[in-house]
C-alpha cells in the first residue's frame, strides 16, 4: 500500500489532476476491479482504490524476472503464463481456489499487456471465467490519461489530467457465457473510451 501512495504521490508532486468519478461504486465485497492498461502508472492508480483493503494481482509470469518486480510479484501476484495454454489454465484455477478462501480483491488487467496507442484493445476472457466461478462481481475501470503521464519505457511523469471512472458492478447471469460477459464488460470499455475522446 506504502508503493501505491509513494507514486501517487510523485504524480501530486507534478501538478497532475486527479478526478475521479464513480467512487461511490467502488465495493465493500470481495469483488474483481477490472482495468484498462496502458501504463506501469496504471498498478498504483488501480492498487490505491483498495483503500488499504487486501487484494492481489492477476500478473503475466513475464514479470517474475525482472530484479525488483519480480521480488514484490511473489508476495502480491499470481503469475500467468500466457503462451502455454495449459499453464494458464492452471493459473486460473490457482487463483479460484485462493480466491474461495480469503476476502481480497482481485486486481486485473483484462486486455493483457499494456498499450500505449490508448485505445481499448480485445480482452481475455479469463477473468470472466474467474468471475463465474467465484460469483464475484467485476467493477470497471476506465483510466484514459495513464500514457500520457507516465508512458512506456519513460523515466519521467509529466503533467497530464489523472482521470479515473469507475463503473457499477457487473454481474455474470447464470445463462451468460464467458464471452458474453466478456464482451459486455469491454463494451463498457469502448463506450468510455468513445464519451471521453468525444470531449476532447
Amino acid at each position: 500500500m506504502l508503493l501505491y501512495w509513494f507514486y501517487l504521490w510523485i504524480c501530486y508532486a507534478s501538478l497532475n489532476r486527479m478526478t475521479i468519478t464513480g467512487e461511490k461504486n467502488l465495493p465493500h465485497e470481495p469483488a474483481i476491479l477490472a482495468a484498462n492498461h496502458q501504463s506501469a502508472f496504471d498498478i498504483p492508480v488501480l492498487g490505491s482504490l483498495c483503500r488499504g483493503s487486501s487484494h492481489v494481482w492477476l500478473v503475466l509470469a513475464y514479470y517474475l524476472d525482472m530484479p525488483v518486480l519480480g521480488f514484490f510479484i511473489r508476495r502480491m501476484f499470481v503469475p500467468v503464463e500466457r503462451t502455454q495454454p495449459g499453464k494458464a489454465a492452471g493459473s486460473l484455477l490457482k487463483m479460484i481456489r485462493f480466491l474461495k478462501d480469503r476476502p481480497g480483491h482481485l486486481l486485473i488487467f483484462p486486455e493483457g499487456m499494456r498499450y500505449k496507442d490508448g485505445a481499448i484493445h480485445e480482452f481475455y476472457e479469463g477473468f470472466a471465467l474467474i468471475a463465474k466461478l467465484t460469483k464475484r462481481p467485476v467493477v470497471p475501470i476506465f483510466m484514459p490519461n495513464n500514457t500520457l503521464i507516465y508512458p512506456v519505457y519513460s523515466f519521467y511523469i509529466y503533467p497530464s489530467p489523472l482521470d479515473v471512472v469507475i463503473g457499477e458492478p457487473m454481474y455474470m447471469s447464470e445463462d451468460e457465457t464467458e464471452a458474453a460477459f466478456s464482451r459486455r464488460v469491454h463494451a463498457w470499455f469502448v463506450e468510455q473510451y468513445n464519451q471521453y475522446h468525444s470531449r476532447q
